[in-house]
């Protein structure tokens, strides 16, 4: 959503004008994280106890349309799901999100359900993961040498641009190359895989069973 419905602790504007406010705070974050932004169609119309309250509020199939344009658009081989699909999100729209992340990737290649004419061309993502324990760690603090910073830095710099919802910090190893830089991890579990094993324990990295080799690229381009 564009957070249409939350609360704004730097001014007055609710609803539709505090949407266009946290649209251009997500858009700036990601200048600074490098990422893409995409919205779907739904509207955060406040606070959400479960899935159940809020599918009726955003239909599902058109939910997960927006959500398949934007995968074929993009074309993925890893989906990562911040939100689990469960009552521990804490949040009907972030249950209600976990669950749609698994049901597009299962359905980005369904040119029946969402055909091509109207949905873009079909893919297939490979895998498909969620944050918790028991899967891959990741280190989310390690110092880049190009970028000149923590990753966990660039991410403090990108979330401080909520300023809307009062979000900002400093990350921990950001100030000097080195001071706690290291030791900090993210851990993520498989889900599913279309490449292998669906059992997070044989997973040995995010793009374990993928070609990430240029050799993929000339099978894939077209005649000279």
């Amino acid at each position: 959503t564009r957070g249409d419905g939350g609360q704004n602790v730097i001014g007055p504007e609710l609803g539709d004008a505090l949407g266009a406010i946290r649209t251009e705070e997500l858009l700036a974050a990601r200048r600074l994280d490098g990422g893409r932004q995409y919205f779907t169609r739904a509207y955060d119309f406040g606070f959400s106890k479960n899935a159940e309250e809020t599918a009726k509020h955003w239909p599902r199939d058109s939910i997960l349309g927006d959500a398949v344009t934007v995968i074929r658009a993009f074309r993925p081989h890893v989906i990562y799901s911040i939100w689990t699909g469960t009552r521990a999100d804490g949040h009907g729209h972030h249950e209600y999100a976990g669950q749609i992340a698994r049901a597009a990737f299962d359905a980005a290649a369904d040119t029946v359900r969402f055909p091509a004419d109207k949905f873009g061309p079909p893919w297939t993502p490979l895998k498909f993961y969620r944050r918790g324990p028991g899967g891959i760690t990741l280190p989310v603090n390690d110092y880049d040498p190009v970028l000149g910073e923590t990753y966990a830095a660039i991410a403090a710099d990108s979330r401080s641009q909520h300023r809307s919802q009062g979000f900002g910090g400093i990350a921990l190893g950001s100030i000097v190359p080195g001071a706690g830089g290291r030791g900090f991890f993210g851990s993520i579990r498989l889900e599913a895989s279309r490449v292998g094993s669906d059992d997070p324990k044989m997973d040995k990295g995010i793009f374990d069973g993928i070609d990430t080799s240029f050799a993929r690229l000339v099978a894939e381009a077209p005649p000279p």
